[in-house]
C-alpha cells in the first residue's frame, strides 16, 4: 500500500516537473514574440499570418491566449489586440475567452491535484501573500469578481490560488470569465474599430482602456487593503 502511494507521488511529481519544464520552455520561446506585437509593423505582419492560416489562425491565437493564462508571464494585451484586429470585436472576444477558459480549467484542476507545491513552483510565496487572505474568506465570490474586473490586480496568481480556496470550480470559472469580459471586449472593440478604419471610435475605446488600466494600477493597493479588511 505504501509502495503504491509512493509510486503515485513520484508519478505526480514527474508530471508536475514535465508540465513546468514545458511551460518554461514555451514562455521563453513566445514571450518576446508576443511582447513584440505592440509594435505596429509586427502586429500587422502577425495579423496577415493569422488570416492566411484560415480557421487554423483562430486556433493558434486561442492557443497563445491559453498559454498566457497558464504562464502568468506572457502579456495578454497584444494577444487581445491581435484578436480584435483579425477577427473583429465579438470574434476576438470569443477566441480570447475560449483560450482563457481552457487555461483556467487546466490550472485549477492541476492545482487541485498537486496542491500548494505546484503553486510554489510557479509563483514565489511573497507574491502569493498578497491574496492569502482569500483562502478563508466568507465573501469569496465578490472578491473574485473584483479581482478579475479591475485591471492591474494580480489575476495570474489568483488563477492558481483559486483551487486552494473553498470556491468550487464551476463558480470560479463562471465568475472569473464574466468579470473578464468588459476589459477584453474593450480591447478587441478598439482593435476592431481600428481595422475598420473608424479611427475616432478606436481612439475613444483605447482611451477608455488606458484610463481603466491606469485607474486599476493606482487603485490596486487600496482595493487589496479593502478586501483584507472586509474579508479577514
Amino acid at each position: 500500500m505504501k509502495g503504491m502511494k509512493k509510486g503515485r507521488l513520484l508519478l505526480l511529481a514527474g508530471a508536475a516537473a514535465l508540465i513546468l519544464g514545458a511551460l518554461g520552455l514555451l514562455c521563453w520561446r513566445y514571450y518576446p514574440v508576443v511582447q513584440g506585437l505592440l509594435e505596429p509593423a509586427q502586429m500587422d505582419a502577425f495579423r496577415e499570418t493569422l488570416q492566411s492560416l484560415g480557421a487554423a489562425g483562430a486556433l493558434a491565437l486561442g492557443g497563445l491566449q491559453f498559454l498566457q493564462t497558464l504562464s502568468g508571464v506572457i502579456p495578454a494585451l497584444p494577444i487581445q489586440l491581435a484578436a480584435g484586429l483579425t477577427y473583429g470585436p465579438v470574434g476576438g472576444l470569443c477566441i480570447c475567452l475560449v483560450g482563457i477558459g481552457l487555461g483556467s480549467t487546466v490550472v485549477f484542476l492541476a492545482v487541485k491535484r498537486l496542491g500548494q507545491p505546484l503553486v510554489d513552483r510557479v509563483f514565489p510565496r511573497e507574491k502569493q501573500q498578497k491574496l492569502s487572505f482569500l483562502r478563508d474568506s466568507r465573501r469569496l465570490e465578490g472578491a473574485v469578481v473584483i479581482l478579475y474586473l479591475i485591471p492591474a490586480l494580480p489575476k495570474d496568481v489568483f488563477t492558481y490560488l483559486a483551487a486552494l480556496t473553498p470556491l468550487s470550480f464551476r463558480r470560479f470559472l463562471l465568475l472569473s470569465m464574466a468579470a473578464r469580459v468588459p476589459m477584453i471586449f474593450c480591447d478587441t472593440f478598439a482593435a476592431g474599430a481600428l481595422m475598420a478604419g473608424d479611427y475616432k471610435v478606436a481612439a475613444a475605446a483605447f482611451g477608455v482602456a488606458c484610463l481603466a488600466g491606469l485607474g486599476g494600477m493606482l487603485c490596486a493597493p487600496r482595493v487589496l487593503r479593502f478586501l483584507r479588511r472586509r474579508q479577514g
